[in-house]
């Protein structure tokens, strides 16, 4: 079987490298972006201290959703995808919040996810724990203590606050001030790049091919049957019997787009040619808003590349009558201007607007897509960034932090969050997984695109309902799981190792 797999982030690396381990499938892995090899890393992306927004992204552009502002939404373009260009945080989310999933697509609740979360982590500090593993591709450890300055005041002003402590925020429904798991080793970012796709790519049923942009996928009747891309010598067709979307919630949308597969009226309003009529294409778009709180520090911030963050709070307290998660991430400090600041970032962690959407600006690939985040367009959303807000500040007042930072002006007024959200780089649900008779779901529990034979999408886009987390390691594991149902596949149990053999 020849399988396309279009786009090499996190979920394409993982596609690629578990579909290849069956000698019967012939493999191709589509990617724009650079591939590094181990060692050639450049130094802001071997790193895991902080977003890169400066290279290898996409540069894309998203109206903010309630707020008017046009705000940059980073992607990584790069073998490896965001993957090489996020913050390293190795977070699951809480389990309930996996279980509004199993509201959605039969079986996806947080019993279900937990083996194969267990499958893919190797976790340095907490292997042995039942809710664990200890063998799996991706590393995950934590900075031991004592922390930077920074970091060590946050946490003592949280358990000053009435926060407690806690020692794993993986740990299920784990809520405190405690040390943020991290996929690294020695300061350095373990990907999906490095940890499943590198050792895969010595078979020879697997190739990686660079520099090549993901236009459409052709269809012949219902069956997908090559997939168009463009690169250096101009537009080409790639013959497929398969294909696998996987190219991040903002881009596979308009790709099918572009395809002709999605609703009626933004196809026809490009001139394409309809080939299935699928509804929820670009539709339902969910993300975690981030609320910044920005402060003078009156301590060094320290020098690149020290981590910004080591510590992490999870809060959980009502509003409006219902239980909300937040989470928010200290920034050790930096300098600009010959000033010294530090952040404060409040993630809305449980957001339950699903009013963001994706569509067309115009039929080349070239074009970015038109993103609409839609933050805060539900009330209760931004009702629990601003009462989030003020518990941060709460810690923000205490003795250990209110002896080195000076509150910018403005913090407690509620506009602060239309004024300062941004993206916390978690979207997911513009394709969504969903049963047979909703009308909304794009695929179904295998990821299988309605109305085409021989299409899957295996990204953060199918994701039906945001974890309360970074969705990194919701990722991986969805994509496990997807591989490990792919028909013919000999990917089929949880957590094989990646290798060369062809074996797991």
């Amino acid at each position: 079987m020849r399988i396309v797999v279009c786009g090499g982030g996190t979920a394409g690396c993982v596609a690629a490298a578990r579909l290849s381990e069956d000698p019967a499938h012939e493999v191709t892995l589509l990617e724009v972006g650079p591939h590094y090899r181990p060692g050639e890393w450049p130094p802001e992306l071997a790193h895991s201290h902080r977003i890169i927004k400066e290279t290898h992204d996409w540069g894309y552009q998203a109206r903010a959703g309630a707020s008017p502002r046009l705000v940059h939404v980073p992607r990584g373009r790069v073998v490896g995808g965001s993957s090489v260009t996020n913050g390293a945080i190795a977070l699951r989310g809480h389990p309930e919040h996996y279980d509004e999933w199993d509201d959605l697509v039969d079986g996806f609740g947080w019993d279900s996810w937990l083996p194969w979360f267990r499958a893919i982590e190797a976790d340095r500090d907490f292997g042995d724990a039942d809710w664990h593993g200890d063998a799996g591709p991706i590393p995950v450890g934590r900075y031991p203590r004592p922390w930077m300055e920074m970091q060590e005041r946050f946490a003592e002003a949280a358990l000053s606050a009435g926060h407690g402590w806690v020692d794993d925020h993986n740990a299920p429904g784990a809520v405190g001030i405690g040390p943020i798991p991290l996929n690294m080793v020695d300061g350095r970012r373990q990907t999906p790049a490095d940890r499943y796709l590198d050792p895969a790519l010595a078979r020879p049923n697997l190739t990686l091919r660079t520099g090549v942009l993901v236009d459409r996928v052709e269809v012949a009747g219902d069956r997908v049957r090559a997939v168009v891309v463009t690169g250096p010598d101009g537009s080409t067709e790639i013959p497929a019997d398969a294909v696998v979307m996987a190219l991040g919630t903002y881009a596979t949308p308009a790709a099918l787009l572009r395809s002709g597969i999605g609703p009626a009226d933004e196809v026809g309003r490009h001139g394409i040619t309809p080939v299935a009529e699928v509804p929820g294409v670009g539709r339902g778009m969910q993300d975690h808003p981030k609320v910044s709180y920005r402060f003078e520090l009156a301590l060094e911030a320290p020098p690149w590349p020290n981590p910004w963050y080591q510590c992490l709070l999870t809060g959980a307290h009502e509003v409006g009558g219902e239980r909300r998660v937040y989470q928010v991430m200290p920034y050790s400090g930096q300098v600009d201007g010959g000033q010294r600041f530090t952040d404060l970032n409040v993630q809305v962690a449980d957001a339950r607007s699903r009013r963001g959407a994706v569509r067309l600006q115009g039929t080349d690939p070239a074009l970015q897509p038109r993103i609409e985040m839609g933050w805060f367009l539900e009330p209760s959303d931004r009702a629990a960034a601003v009462a989030a807000g003020r518990r941060l500040m709460e810690v923000a007042r205490q003795p250990a932090l209110a002896a080195v930072l000076t509150p910018w002006p403005g913090l407690d007024d509620p506009d602060q969050v239309l004024r300062t959200v941004e993206t916390f780089h978690h979207p997911v649900g513009s394709c969504r997984m969903g049963r047979d008779d909703d009308p909304d779901a794009v695929v179904d529990a295998r990821g299988r695109v309605r109305g085409v034979e021989g299409l899957w999408i295996m990204d953060a886009s199918v994701i039906a309902r945001v974890p309360s987390a970074n969705t990194h390691l919701a990722v991986i594991a969805l994509a496990e799981r997807l591989c490990a149902g792919f028909p013919g596949t000999a990917a089929g149990t949880p957590g094989g190792a990646v290798g060369t053999t062809g074996t797991t």
